[in-house]
């Protein structure tokens, strides 16, 4: 099944990118560390379906996102829109505001190379970072 997605690349003052943990037990990509973000849903623009899902998310209601960039990655029947914001909320305001996996935290483009991410999320990264 092909499934259109909208992922958010929020970073801090130091440029580092706030990752999901996903849940053991989650339907796709479990116990990875993926962005925050989900599926566009039928007649949704892939912005709002950003905007909807970092509120349902983290509980963040304004944010200027910027489009990065489309993907379309035909191996695994996805469509990702990427968009970028910077963030002033800190990672203790954003963990108690969390509704989704089990962990959440910011990270360097050198921490996240030795950490478990989900590949096309790995690949979007190696895109923004270089």
């Amino acid at each position: 099944m092909f499934r259109r997605l909208s992922l958010v690349l929020l970073q801090d003052k130091d440029g580092k990118v706030l990752m999901q943990h996903r849940t053991k037990d989650a339907p796709t990509n479990p116990d990875m560390w993926g962005l925050f973000g989900g599926h566009i849903k039928q007649g949704e623009k892939p912005m709002f379906t950003a905007h909807r899902e970092l509120q349902e998310e983290l509980g963040i209601e304004k944010v200027n996102l910027i489009f990065f960039k489309r993907y379309d990655f035909n191996n695994i029947n996805r469509e990702v829109f990427i968009y970028i914001s910077k963030t002033n909320l800190n990672l203790k305001q954003l963990k108690k505001q969390q509704t989704e996996g089990q962990n959440v935290g910011f990270f360097s483009y050198d921490e996240l190379k030795n950490m478990k991410v989900v590949e096309y999320v790995m690949n979007i990264l190696n895109d923004f970072f270089t």
